[in-house]
């Protein structure tokens, strides 16, 4: 008898889906010395993400990650919070949980640690807004 098998979603939180762009850089100090590098943000939640980045990221590391919010501060604009066209980003501490490298580029799924509150106010008002 055939034995099914059923992907089930680990996640607590519903992801947002689509490309986001980011950087990530070790977070070791000083900050200022820490090579970034580009990423793209494949899913989101409120809670962590998933990466892809052209280098080697070690799962356990800490990193400080930017992930850009796209439209979000024409939203931001409009309900006069914001007055240029600066993309909204937000910035946080985060540990990789996991990883799969290969070929010198990583795949990595991390969870933030320290979010400042207007970051965390802006992202769930962004996933919010998505789900909408």
């Amino acid at each position: 008898m055939p034995h099914e098998v059923h992907h089930q979603e680990r996640r607590a939180m519903p992801r947002y889906t689509h490309p986001f762009s980011a950087s990530i850089a070790e977070f070791v100090f000083p900050m200022s010395c820490q090579q970034a590098y580009k990423a793209e943000c494949v899913d989101i939640t409120s809670k962590g993400a998933m990466l892809e980045v052209d280098c080697v990221i070690p799962k356990g590391s800490v990193q400080q990650v930017n992930i850009e919010l796209p439209g979000f501060e024409k939203k931001l604009q409009n309900n006069a919070l914001l007055t240029c066209d600066v993309p909204c980003q937000i910035r946080v501490v985060s540990r990789v949980i996991w990883a799969n490298i290969e070929d010198n580029a990583s795949t990595i799924g991390i969870e933030f640690l320290n979010m400042s509150k207007s970051a965390e106010q802006a992202l769930a008002r962004y996933l919010k807004d998505k789900r909408t």
